[in-house]
């Protein structure tokens, strides 16, 4: 059986590990060059979907994670059956109280088959989730550290300590202790030409997009929404790996007070929308489509460009319908999406057999 989530406290492991390992295999890939297939979908409608934002999974169960403007009686969280799309739960009791939350937005893996943990970024705080009680209250809780070097992505370890991106600092990953400080970084963030004032916000805000772990644990992946790139950072060996394209050209920005986000034109495509890491494979979402493309057909994403855990591409998959969160069964040959249309619901795509 799994350990508990709050029996990771108890054991806190000390690593000595190098600081500040570079970059390695930096490459640029075209999608172009890569075998595509066109994925037909069923669409899984529920009334019980509002507006959902992520889109999660544990085992035999997705769960979706609803916008955090919910009215207060309804419930942050759905939990589906992967097989077939059922309708089995919901959790996530909004509020201020103890094992209320204000807001979820990340799953944490890896801690047992029958609950589920969630992290709330408005509450600055993981709550651990049963999968089958009625109940919509978390049965434990536990507030992050308050840290001079504040992570604005984030996972709590099997090690028992935290992992993430940081708003401001000048490296790309940083890990954090119980007690809020910094005991590692990994990767600097490179100079722009032309634009070495850059603050480490501004790289932060330049790089932000869909960050993920895989169930064990030993991959983090970011994938940008406002340029073309996905690091992938290797938690055994301390690797980082970064994968320009299609396209190696910045967006046009400009900046002006170090602690200002960037100021990038609302026409700019946006670029990654999800990332999704199994135990074979990187499956990476993309968009290429601006606002205005998207408020006049609701389209954000139809394409899902496939690698190997270690970056090397494969193939690309061509969706019939937007989706703007996935999640990959290899075992059932299914990638599922949240639509994005005016209903939203679940959309479920076969892979074609022996594609790999």
């Amino acid at each position: 059986m799994k350990p508990t989530f709050f029996k990771l406290l108890l054991y806190i492991s000390i690593f000595i590990i190098s600081c500040n390992p570079s970059p390695k295999n930096d490459t640029e890939f075209n999608p172009e060059k890569l075998v595509s297939y066109y994925l037909v979908s069923e669409k899984s409608d529920n009334s019980n979907i509002l507006n959902p934002r992520r889109l999660f999974s544990q085992g035999g169960f997705l769960f979706i994670i609803e916008d955090y403007r919910m009215p207060p009686d309804l419930p942050l969280i759905h939990i589906f059956r992967k097989d077939p799309i059922t309708y089995f739960n919901s959790k996530g009791k909004i509020g201020f109280g103890p094992l209320e939350a204000q807001s979820v937005e990340v799953y944490n893996p890896g801690l047992s088959d029958s609950t589920f943990v969630m992290y709330s970024g408005m509450d600055r705080k993981y709550i651990e989730y049963h999968i089958f009680d009625s109940s919509r209250l978390g049965i434990r809780e536990f507030r992050i550290p308050t840290s001079e070097t504040p992570l604005g992505s984030i996972y709590f370890s099997p090690d028992s300590t935290f992992i993430g991106i940081p708003t401001y600092d000048e490296n790309k990953f940083v890990e954090i202790n119980l007690q809020g400080k910094k005991i590692n970084g990994f990767g600097k963030w490179e100079h722009v030409e032309g634009k070495k004032e850059m603050s480490y916000f501004h790289h932060f805000h330049l790089n932000q997009g869909w960050f993920k772990t895989d169930d064990d644990f030993k991959l983090l992946v970011n994938a940008s929404i406002f340029r073309d790139r996905l690091e992938i950072f290797d938690l055994q060996t301390k690797e980082i790996k970064t994968i320009d394209g299609p396209s190696a050209e910045l967006p046009e920005f400009n900046f002006y007070e170090a602690t200002m986000p960037l100021d990038i034109p609302i026409s700019n495509p946006f670029r990654y929308r999800d990332v999704y890491i199994s135990n074979k494979r990187i499956y990476a979402l993309y968009g290429g489509l601006n606002e205005a493309h998207y408020k006049e057909t609701s389209e954000l994403a139809k394409k899902i460009f496939v690698f190997t855990r270690q970056g090397e591409p494969i193939l690309k998959f061509d969706l019939d319908r937007s989706v703007h969160s996935i999640v990959v069964d290899e075992e059932l040959n299914k990638i599922y999406g949240l639509t994005t249309d005016e209903d939203p619901g679940i959309a479920v795509f076969r892979m074609p057999p022996g594609v790999f």
